[in-house]
């Protein structure tokens, strides 16, 4: 699991409830703040599908229509090369089409581990989570991550922009 010492930041995150009236207000504010070079990362805390997807097409209206959703556990793979494979071609192609990124349960990318890695070699190459948190923060677009586990979120709540609690 990464540590608060990773490289990823992007510099603190405030909280607001979906479907306020504090939610439409953050959400102008922070798309309207977002350095040229840095879009915003927003965390989506709990809440059912329906509800994530429902405040998705919100997020839309006030971006980009094309979004490119991706469910985490089908990202990640046995071996660390075909994981990070997957993510760089993620990013890659929704850079290309200037796509806002959504990853539904990315939980699991704090829990994933690659066997094939040797414990002396462990230590020099990122792990699966900071892989994917460096990519984020090297991502242009809008990325929001759909976070389960509150210690996911607390950890996240540093280096993110925004989070939406679901009831």
């Amino acid at each position: 699991m990464a540590d608060s010492s990773s490289s990823f930041e992007a510099g603190g995150a405030s909280s607001v409830q979906y479907g306020t009236t504090a939610f439409r207000a953050a959400l102008r504010t922070r798309l309207a703040d977002a350095a040229p070079a840095e879009g915003p990362c927003l965390v989506f805390h709990g809440g059912t599908r329906a509800a994530r997807q429902h405040a998705l097409a919100t997020l839309t209206r006030h971006t980009t229509a094309n979004v490119h959703q991706f469910q985490v556990p089908s990202l990640l793979a046995e071996r660390r090369m075909r994981t990070q494979n997957a993510l760089r071609k993620a990013f890659d192609h929704a850079a290309e089409e200037s796509a806002l990124l959504y990853f539904d349960a990315a939980d699991a990318v704090f829990a994933h581990t690659h066997p094939d890695t040797p414990d002396e070699d462990a230590r020099a190459l990122p792990t699966t989570a900071e892989y994917f948190f460096d990519r984020v923060l090297a991502y242009d677009g809008v990325v929001v991550l759909a976070l389960h586990k509150q210690s996911h979120v607390d950890w996240a709540e540093e280096h993110v922009h925004l989070i939406v609690e679901f009831e």
